[in-house]
């Protein structure tokens, strides 16, 4: 049978690699107007086999991996007979892993198309805190692509299919580091006779911007929860219209989303987390060319928008005063430009310092501020949800990079104000002065809430959740929700009011339906804490008519319907999460 098996291997591998190498023109074809039918409908048949040899693959303890020639594509893909072959570069990409599934990057191994082993280095860029395991890691090699060529290697991890030659037996390979014992997730050891695995190395600097792009299947990305919870696009046949209207709405936006540039007081072109927005909708169609998109806005951000102190360890927006200090507290527009979430998917999906040194500085910034903002004549953070997710979302990436106690007790002082401030009311709503956070909204409404702001606190109180298993997040969340369908909907049911608990104006009235992609992530967060179907019927209801209604021609507009509708259809399509 063992014999069998292997000569089966080479065939199946090329199986998938002829399924795979289409995959890139049926990937990237996600949400281009079609002339007949939605474009996720049209490929689905053959994509769906894509994803369904991926499935067996990642049963066997693997995952293909994309190699894609894309810097410069207009040469040809092959020269002629005799010509001088393309010379080796530098691949390198960051793989996520879902909770558990890896414990040690030197179990990784890497096969190029023909099942021939490449030589790899590997190191962790980040862990789970809660159990220990590798959340993702950086992996390199080398790799040899004509302009426009794509090839298909297959990343294994776990357990090895077959003893490793080139060392006697319980030795490394030349070259490795000896490993001290430590168990896999699979049970397996680090040190144990017959791995091969990749070599650990500490200083391992990635190639994120080579000329060959490494992309995985959406499907992969989604399972590992390295965004929170994600549906492929071409998985989404309850909401067609969303994934076609957000692509052709970034084709067209006019002017082009990156002719945006920064803006202290109006729209500007990362406000609700740019990075994050575009990385999502990478992670959610898993071509090289979203990953170049999202990793160039993210590139963009940090050479534009944000100042570091001389010795680099605090970053702030260039929006706040050149002169703050920790003792001051950030201003309210400045909260709002930290982009935590964006830098830290950076680093995870690529291996970026620079992401990593962003998201450290501006979370150390804010860990250092947190007592100007909530010790001075008014809590800042408790002055609008908003304020408070933004607070929460920096600091929670700083800690998933970071796992250090101090970091995890300014995390909880956090959640401990969260979880206070909506106790103090019985709406479920985090009631504070509407006329406060914004007089031009409402004269008069000090006991109000914000339906859209909410949404992002929930946001921020998920990452939170799912870095240090809160059990309080579930109970916060269900009252947020309750407080949403049953006090906070319009009289007509098609939309959230803009505002709730207003004494001058009620806003009973669906015309800020758009927003309804933003807020429903709160019932699909409901709905995977507590398992109750209710929240996904009301979710999809609200969402239906946001996609009807959807206004994504700016990119404030269009990264808060992408940031947030892609977690609601993966809360959608999830099981329950993980009891506390």
């Amino acid at each position: 049978m063992d014999a069998q098996r292997a000569k089966a291997r080479p065939a199946a591998r090329r199986r998938l690699a002829a399924l795979l190498l289409a995959a890139p023109l049926l990937w990237t074809s996600c949400g281009r107007p079609p002339a007949r039918g939605p474009a996720a409908r049209r490929v689905e048949p053959r994509v769906r086999a894509v994803l369904e040899a991926h499935v067996a693959a990642a049963r066997a303890g693997s995952v293909p991996l994309l190699l894609v020639a894309d810097a410069a594509t207009s040469a040809p893909a092959k020269g002629p007979p005799g010509a001088t072959p393309p010379p080796e570069t530098v691949v390198s990409s960051g793989v996520p892993f879902a909770p558990g599934a890896l414990r040690d990057v030197r179990l990784l191994r890497l096969r190029d198309g023909r099942g021939a082993q490449v030589p790899l280095r590997a190191k962790p860029l980040a862990v789970w805190p809660l159990d220990g395991s590798v959340r993702s890691a950086l992996i390199a090699f080398r790799a040899a692509l004509a302009p426009g060529e794509r090839a298909i290697y297959t990343l294994e991890h776990g357990a090895p299919r077959r003893p490793a030659t080139g060392a006697p037996p319980g030795e490394p390979p030349a070259g490795a580091p000896r490993p001290r014992a430590q168990a896999s997730s699979a049970g397996q050891r680090a040190d144990a006779p017959g791995i091969e695995g990749a070599v650990l190395d500490a200083s391992l600097l990635p190639n994120p911007d080579g000329p060959i792009a490494a992309v995985l299947p959406p499907s992969w990305y989604a399972a590992s929860q390295v965004c929170g919870p994600q549906l492929p696009a071409i998985d989404d046949r309850r909401f067609p219209g969303f994934e076609s209207g957000i692509e052709r709405a970034l084709a067209r936006m006019t002017p082009a989303y990156d002719a945006y540039g920064v803006s202290c007081a109006g729209a500007h072109r990362t406000y609700y987390d740019g990075p994050h927005a575009l990385y999502q909708r990478f992670l959610r169609n898993g071509d090289a060319a979203r990953y170049r998109r999202a990793r160039a806005e993210a590139v963009w951000y940090r050479q534009h928008e944000l100042r570091f102190s001389p010795d680099r360890r605090l970053a702030v927006h260039v929006c706040e005063r050149e002169d703050w200090t920790p003792a001051a507290p950030l201003s309210w527009q400045v909260l709002r430009r930290m982009l935590g979430q964006g830098m830290l998917d950076d680093h995870l999906l690529t291996g970026d310092p620079a992401a990593k040194e962003a998201v450290l500085a501006m979370g150390e910034a804010l860990r250092l501020n947190l007592p100007a903002l909530t010790g001075g004549k008014e809590d800042v953070l408790r002055a609008t949800e908003r304020n408070m997710a933004w607070a929460m979302m920096t600091l929670s990436s700083y800690y998933a990079l970071d796992p250090r106690p101090e970091l995890l007790a300014a995390l909880r002082g956090l959640a401990d104000r969260t979880v206070a401030w909506q106790r103090q009311g019985a709406s479920g709503a985090f009631e504070h002065d509407l006329h406060r956070a914004d007089p031009s909204e409402c004269e008069r409404g000090p006991r109000g809430g914000s339906p859209f702001m909410t949404a992002l606190l929930v946001d921020a109180l998920m990452d939170y959740r799912a870095l240090t298993g809160d059990p309080r997040v579930r109970d916060v969340v269900a009252r947020a929700a309750g407080w949403l369908a049953e006090r906070a909907i319009t009289s007509d049911r098609r939309a959230l009011r803009y505002l709730w608990g207003c004494e001058t104006d009620a806003y009973d009235d669906s015309g800020t339906a758009d927003l309804n992609l933003l807020i429903v992530p709160v019932f699909g967060a409901a709905y995977a804490l507590t398992g109750d179907p209710r929240w996904i019927d009301v979710g999809d209801a609200l969402a239906d008519v946001g996609v009807k209604e959807m206004w994504v021609k700016q990119p404030k507009h269009w990264n808060q319907a992408m940031r947030a509708f892609g977690r609601y259809l993966g809360y959608r399509a999830a099981t329950r999460l993980r009891p506390e």
